[in-house]
């Protein structure tokens, strides 16, 4: 037992000594760059070798800790799987959603791509465990307290699902349940025939100003409030990338989408908007076969 304690610590203290790259800047010198993926390595190890700990005794708090902090050093090397898959088994729904919603959000802000398809199924792949998260589901009886943890939590999916809030406005919504809805578009096409528009919304630099008096992160989060206000409740949007917003337009004509955009240039300019605008609206191949 004391051992155990003893490695805990050891490589806690270890853990916690890296902060993540050495000059970054001088990673083009190969010597550098190799003694820095040294100590990476060196990192990852106390990282494993603390999760081989933390698993023996149930330690999920630190467990949840030293995920964390890997994600921050590393925020795109899927870090925020095993952070999620944790909260998961202790029940902590809304933090892994919250996890799971940022990582999105980053992916598509920084990237312009969505993370990992381990990330993507990660709620799809995980099972509801039991409060000792060792149950066995070969027994019927385990399968019966699934059931009723199931159905006892229906209630707070059911608030989850539809929140008591009055709605307005366009819904905003992460990359890949951007898609998911789209998807949905489609297939309700195929039913009902009725007109859907992407329109690909891009913020460039003004003329006027120059590059450095423009804050990028504040005129994008300016711009996702002016297309939220614009849009019918039906509609929803995306952000994709540094510069850009995707919008699914229901019940709309192409040749419409030139007032939709001026009313969100109007909306963004109203709310202190300092870049120029440009779009782009079109018909999918996917949706142009349901029109025919």
């Amino acid at each position: 037992m004391r051992g155990g304690v003893e490695r805990v610590e050891l490589f806690s203290r270890a853990n916690a000594q890296y902060t993540g790259e050495l000059l970054p800047a001088n990673q083009s010198d190969t010597w550098f760059f190799h003694k820095s993926n040294y100590f990476k390595e060196l990192y990852v190890d106390t990282i494993w070798e603390l999760e081989k700990e933390f698993l023996k005794t149930r330690d999920y708090k630190n467990r949840i800790l030293l995920y964390s902090r890997a994600a921050a050093i590393y925020p795109f090397e899927n870090w925020q799987t095993y952070l999620i898959r944790c909260n998961l088994e202790v029940y902590r729904y809304k933090e892994a959603l919250e996890v799971y919603n940022d990582t999105m959000e980053l992916y598509a802000r920084e990237m312009g791509s969505p993370p990992t398809a381990e990330l993507q199924s990660c709620f799809e792949e995980l099972q509801l465990l039991d409060e000792n998260h060792q149950m066995d589901t070969s027994e019927l009886s385990s399968w019966r307290r699934m059931d009723k943890a199931f159905m006892d939590r229906k209630n707070d999916i059911r608030k989850a699902i539809f929140k008591e809030e009055k709605v307005e406005g366009a819904y905003y919504c992460t990359y890949p349940s951007f898609v998911d809805y789209c998807h949905l578009v489609v297939r309700a096409k195929a039913r009902n025939d009725f007109s859907a528009m992407l329109m690909f919304l891009t913020l460039s630099q003004d003329g006027r100003d120059a590059p450095r008096q423009i804050n990028l992160q504040e005129q994008m989060q300016i711009l996702k409030t002016a297309i939220g206000s614009s849009l019918r409740t039906g509609d929803a949007y995306t952000r994709y990338g540094n510069r850009h917003f995707i919008l699914m337009l229901v019940k709309t004509e192409k040749e419409y989408c030139s007032t939709i955009f001026q009313r969100v240039e109007e909306a963004y300019a109203k709310s202190s908007g300092k870049g120029k605008l440009w779009y782009y609206a079109d018909m999918t191949q996917e949706l142009e076969e349901y029109k025919k």
